[in-house]
């Protein structure tokens, strides 16, 4: 667009201000077209010409500005991915509490109270940690599934050990059951043995899924303004681990330590984190570019 002074060079400014890559594909589509538009214009005096050149600059601005909210991740609830979100806001933070908090053995006892169950059975415990292992393992094989970008040897890894991680929880948790059953008695030293190699380091293996998935999706923005919300996770459980090595280290009763306030804030960390990463699986973020529309935006 052969547009001298001012209006030239916000033409200019706008083109600018287009995604690189969009710029590349349609730029000089675009210079042909608003050189015609203005050529046309001028046909019918100088008014209706300054008129066009406005027009193709904010057209040209409001493309630019919807081109780039496409790069970012477009967020819409669907429902496999509010069920995921579900499962990630309950799972790993239900497994966690039913260690360390006696607020959530609180709830439970009303919740056994109204539905009916015996609260204090001692299948109650591992059932718990079943159920919010595979919980785990379903928000876990969501996230690895919106990180587009990662390769394929990287999601399969991820993928891997998210399902070993929370089996390990799981089948640790499951050790447990040996307490409902009297004719194992005498094996309960090596159940609780069992129980403890297999939920130590199956914690560690959903740490480290929940640390190199968050740096992936921090920087590809995979879960869009939540993409940090897997480190957040991350984060809150390195916490916990250093407020309960800590509470091991001084040798306070183990009471007095669950019930004091770092342990109890560390503890409810998890699920703060856990429902704002299950809050990014739910809106489903699309991987950038997938809903780029392959048309020219129309300048006049």
């Amino acid at each position: 667009m052969s547009t001298p002074g001012i209006e030239g060079r916000l033409f200019g400014a706008a083109m600018l201000m287009l995604p690189g890559e969009f710029r590349s594909e349609y730029g000089e589509e675009i210079r042909v077209l608003a050189r015609d538009t203005v050529r046309e214009a001028q046909s019918q005096g100088a008014g209706s010409a300054r008129s066009a050149r406005r027009r193709i600059v904010v057209d040209l601005l409001l493309a630019a500005m919807r081109e780039h909210a496409r790069k970012e991740s477009v967020m819409h609830f669907n429902l496999a991915g509010l069920g995921a979100g579900i499962a990630t806001a309950i799972g790993l933070p239900m497994v966690i509490a039913s260690y360390s908090s006696y607020g959530f053995w609180g709830l439970v006892r009303q919740t056994g109270a109204v539905v009916g169950f015996d609260s204090s059975d001692v299948v109650v415990h591992p059932t718990i940690v079943l159920v919010g292992a595979v919980l785990t393992a379903i928000g876990l094989l969501a996230l690895v599934h919106r990180l587009a970008t990662a390769s394929p040897a990287a999601s399969s890894t991820l993928r891997i050990a998210a399902v070993v991680g929370s089996a390990m929880v799981g089948l640790g948790g499951a050790a447990m059951f040996a307490y409902a059953l009297p004719t194992v008695s005498e094996w309960r030293g090596a159940f609780d043995l069992v129980g403890g190699l297999l939920l130590g380091p199956g914690f560690l293996v959903i740490l480290a899924v929940l640390i190199a998935a968050g740096v992936i999706a921090l920087r590809t923005r995979a879960l869009g303004v939540l993409s940090f919300a897997p480190l957040a996770v991350a984060g809150s459980l390195v916490l916990l681990m250093v407020v309960a090595l800590l509470g091991f280290a001084t040798g306070m009763p183990m009471e007095a330590f669950v019930r004091g306030p770092a342990m109890v804030v560390s503890v409810w960390l998890v699920p703060a984190t856990s429902v704002l990463l299950g809050a990014a699986l739910a809106l489903t973020p699309i991987p950038s570019g997938a809903r780029v529309r392959r048309s020219e935006p129309r300048p006049a």
